[in-house]
């Protein structure tokens, strides 16, 4: 994306009964993408900055700076502003939804217009789990719709519950944790994982077992498992299209690693447990 774009990765107008994504998009090197003086959402939404750095304003809290790391999460009715200052630029990140499912997390104190502003860390792994759920939300089939409510939902508590002084290495292996739960689908390379946490591959790879009690492959091995078993039980999908949504390389793998881990073949697992 060239220096000073907006991409709108995502519009939806339909949504489901938990809610809606309404937009998502991205910020390069881009003046304040909100005007002046002050601007009321009729929906949530969540700001990362990744680069530059600015301000936010409300009448509650006044003014607060604004620096890469930082996450604002916005109420509808709420009059503010944010953005770089005159002249200058800042990338970001956003999402904007609604629906019950985030009215409810306004009612547990997740999202809190008072206390809007977080900071993340480590960036990088941030910036890409926040970047990733924006750029691959669609409109799609309600199944697919609700798994990302549920994924932006947990993103929520999880930056909620941030704090500079979270213990770097346990705030780590929990990103990595929840990349590594993510997309089943996508080829990972694990030292890339470790870098996207700010971990040493090596610090990375003991802590991982040391913390969740598996190895990070082994781990991923089993929500492919999990989601298998899933979709076993409650589709018609075929055995290739099950292998080839979660990534493995064929049916014949597929078939292996799950037989594996749950010690029955696909086929006897849903002949067993289906309920079609």
């Amino acid at each position: 994306m060239s220096s000073g774009a907006v991409r709108i990765s995502s519009q939806d107008e339909v949504g489901t009964r938990l809610g809606r994504v309404r937009t998502t998009g991205f910020v390069e090197n881009g003046p304040a993408f909100v005007p002046r003086p002050r601007r009321v959402l009729e929906s949530y939404a969540l700001v990362l900055v990744h680069a530059g750095a600015g301000s936010y304003v409300d009448d509650e809290i006044g003014s607060r700076p604004i620096e890469p790391g930082d996450v604002i999460t916005l109420s509808p009715g709420w009059p503010h502003w944010y953005g770089p200052p005159p002249g200058g630029t800042w990338s970001e990140v956003f999402l904007v939804f609604d629906g019950p499912l985030f009215d409810a997390l306004a009612v547990e104190g997740v999202l809190d217009a008072r206390d809007p502003i977080r900071r993340v860390a480590p960036l990088k792994a941030w910036r890409d789990r926040v970047a990733e759920l924006a750029d691959r939300v669609r409109p799609g089939d309600t199944t697919t719709r609700r798994r990302e409510l549920l994924e932006l939902a947990a993103l929520l508590v999880d930056v909620r519950g941030e704090r500079h002084d979270a213990e770097p290495v346990a705030r780590g292996i929990r990103l990595a944790r929840d990349r590594l739960a993510g997309d089943l689908r996508a080829h990972l390379d694990l030292r890339d994982v470790a870098a996207s946490a700010g971990l040493p591959y090596e610090t990375f790879r003991k802590q991982f077992r040391a913390m969740v009690g598996t190895s990070p492959a082994a781990f991923r091995l089993d929500r492919r498992i999990e989601a298998a078993q899933a979709l076993l039980r409650m589709t018609s999908m075929t055995h290739a299209a099950i292998a080839a949504n979660l990534g493995f390389a064929d049916e014949f793998h597929f078939a292996k690693r799950f037989r594996e881990r749950a010690g029955v073949s696909p086929r006897d697992y849903r002949r067993a447990r289906s309920t079609i």
